[in-house]
């Protein structure tokens, strides 16, 4: 689960962990906070512990108190032709709080449907790309 405000720029190399984690979006990855007006570079502990991982509330100063969900959790539905059916979820408090789909079109690497948010749809976006790089090891 990714936190609802990091917008990964960069996956980061396996170095950045001594032993790599499963990461909720497939890989690790290096980005934005984009939970206040302009873009802050998180520092690298913050970006280990909670941009890649969701649960900063209490824990991460930029985390706003009054924030609707906790973290974004991914899930490949399935594959149908040249289309892949993404599920996500929004969590506050480990509970569900907003669920939907997106439908992503290998063909022209574009979202056909899905949610409209900048930050939900690049995280989308780099849980595919991670997805498509593991399936054809």
């Amino acid at each position: 689960m990714a936190c609802p405000y990091f917008y990964p720029t960069a996956r980061l190399g396996k170095s950045f962990w001594a032993i790599p984690p499963r990461c909720p979006l497939g890989d690790a990855y290096q980005g934005e906070c984009r939970s206040a007006c302009a873009t802050a570079q998180p520092d690298e502990t913050i970006l280990r512990q909670y941009c890649n991982f969701g649960y900063g509330r209490g824990h991460c100063g930029s985390f706003p108190g009054d924030a609707e969900a906790d973290a974004v959790r991914f899930h490949i539905a399935g594959e149908f032709g040249q289309s892949i059916r993404l599920q996500y979820v929004l969590e506050k408090d480990c509970w569900p709080i907003l669920y939907g789909t997106a439908d992503f079109s290998m063909a022209t690497q574009e979202f056909i449907a899905g949610p409209t948010d900048e930050i939900l749809r690049r995280q989308a976006a780099v849980f595919i790309e991670s997805y498509c790089r593991r399936k054809a090891q």
